[in-house]
């Protein structure tokens, strides 16, 4: 007797199985205060749920893993449709075989598959009619088309900035604008108590200081941008050494 109670309805303090819990359960089915009598013993009901929850999450993780391998498998393909380059027919004339926007997309884009469809850049260089060791033929007659093709190799330089815009942006200062209140409003009510010029010192006052700190702020930032300028075309000089082997 004591051998089959020890057997059937002992509980191990841990990793007790589902029967036995089941068993110990159903023999205390009647107690007083349930909940405080089975508080050291495992509640199957929120086990099973739990472990429904687990089955359920698992297989929403595993729609959720198939639907986005779909998708990524439809976009594959229609991008493969899509790389499906036609090379427009003056590009074609001119002795190429990629035009301008195609080359600006596989660069700006970083676009590996673009790249491996032309060939890598050995295609590349051979459909623009260059050399990856020689560089570009010095045919006048090349050069020409290819910057009709392709265009200048020149930097784009942007329009410099004439003072007045500097003194316009100055003038944006909220601090200022609020001084320019003051100031008008001290000239209207100066000239109205006192006349003029002696009412208006004051005002004129304010507004000499704003022109003062709006021109002094002005030639700052212009003497900058110059200064930013040059920088710029230094950095725009490009060395090229030329080593016989």
């Amino acid at each position: 007797m004591d051998h089959f109670l020890n057997e059937s309805f002992d509980l191990k303090p841990k990793h007790s199985s589902e029967e036995a819990l089941e068993r110990w359960r159903k023999v205390c089915g009647f107690v007083k205060n349930p909940k405080r009598r089975f508080r050291f013993t495992a509640n199957l009901s929120k086990r099973h749920e739990a472990a429904s929850m687990r089955r359920s999450n698992h297989e929403k993780l595993r729609i959720a893993v198939l639907v986005s391998k779909a998708a990524f498998q439809f976009i594959s393909g229609v991008q493969t449709s899509d790389s499906d380059y036609v090379v427009p027919e003056e590009v074609k004339a001119a002795g190429f075989e990629l035009c301008a926007d195609e080359l600006g997309s596989i660069v700006e884009g970083h676009d590996v598959k673009k790249l491996k469809i032309h060939g890598g850049m050995g295609g590349i260089a051979e459909k623009i009619s260059t050399s990856t060791i020689n560089g570009l033929t010095s045919d006048t007659n090349l050069l020409n088309k290819r910057q009709q093709v392709y265009g200048i190799n020149k930097f784009a330089e942007a329009e410099a900035k004439g003072f007045l815009v500097f003194v316009w942006e100055a003038l944006q200062d909220t601090t200022l604008m609020i001084l320019g209140v003051c100031a008008f409003v001290s000239l209207i009510v100066g000239i109205a108590m006192e006349g003029w010029p002696k009412g208006a010192h004051d005002g004129l006052g304010i507004v000499a200081s704003i022109l003062l700190v709006v021109f002094v702020t002005a030639t700052s930032d212009y003497r900058q941008s110059l200064q930013f300028k040059d920088l710029d075309k230094e950095k725009k000089k490009i060395t090229i050494q030329d080593s016989l082997c």
